[in-house]
């Protein structure tokens, strides 16, 4: 079985994660979903797609289009909620949801904790030599999974149509000293909320993913999370575990 992989990852966890647990089954092509144009792709029967996205205040980003282009024919699917070790809430459960209306059969799920951009000390260093050892019993679960004539979906947790929740706000600033000019920080926001002229936010549709800071060739981009990132240190830095899901009613 060929196997894929599609991440969003606005600051490279997520897309570590994906990168490990493709790992785990073999070669495989990655496909970024980032940036300001909608990434497609088609994907058979015969394929397994390892889809990972970031956590936003326990959901899905909420980005017009991520996932339209990405197309199945039964075509088995892992996917994987990465977030910063507060919860990954109902991430999951719309991931299979929506990969469900566009062909793709949910064979397992996985929570994985990345660094948290907000609070760096929150998930630092994850996944580790810990979580692989339990994201590889894991792989090992969908292969056996996959070799069955018949199986069910894994069953995740969570609301598959939650109440959007807003995008947390946090102060953004550029350092025109410094910065280029090239508008690279445009192309790479994913919701448009950077006009590609004047090189300001539209707070309206900025999520704070902080693609634009993160992807600045020169620095010029930054943000002040301190306050926020004091909160989440205080309230969730109790390490919590990968949390897997395989199983389902036939």
């Amino acid at each position: 079985m060929k196997v894929k992989g599609a991440y969003f990852s606005p600051s490279g966890g997520t897309r570590r994660a994906v990168e490990l647990i493709c790992g785990l089954f073999g070669p495989a092509e990655l496909l970024d979903l980032g940036g300001r144009e909608r990434s497609a792709a088609h994907y058979g029967p015969d394929e397994l797609l390892v889809l990972g996205l970031p956590v936003y205040a326990g959901q899905m980003p909420a980005i017009p289009g991520l996932l339209d282009g990405l197309r199945g024919e039964n075509t088995p699917c892992v996917i994987v909620a990465a977030y910063g070790n507060r919860h990954y809430d109902d991430t999951l459960a719309q991931m299979k949801r929506r990969m469900g209306a566009q062909g793709f059969r949910c064979v397992g799920g996985a929570a994985v904790v990345t660094p948290h951009i907000f609070a760096p000390t929150l998930g630092a260093g994850r996944p580790d030599e810990e979580d692989m050892a339990v994201l590889t019993e894991f792989a090992r679960g969908v292969r056996e999974k996959l070799d069955q004539l018949s199986w069910a979906e894994a069953d995740v947790p969570g609301d598959p149509e939650p109440v959007p929740r807003p995008a947390v706000p946090v102060k953004k600033d550029r350092d025109w000293d410094i910065c280029l000019g090239c508008g690279f920080c445009a192309q790479v926001c994913p919701t448009g909320a950077m006009d590609q002229q004047t090189l300001l936010w539209d707070m309206s549709k900025c999520i704070s993913c902080m693609a634009c800071a993160a992807r600045c060739p020169v620095g010029a981009l930054g943000y002040n999370s301190s306050a926020l990132a004091s909160r989440l240190t205080e309230k969730f830095s109790q390490r919590r575990p990968v949390e897997i899901f395989l199983d389902g009613e036939g």
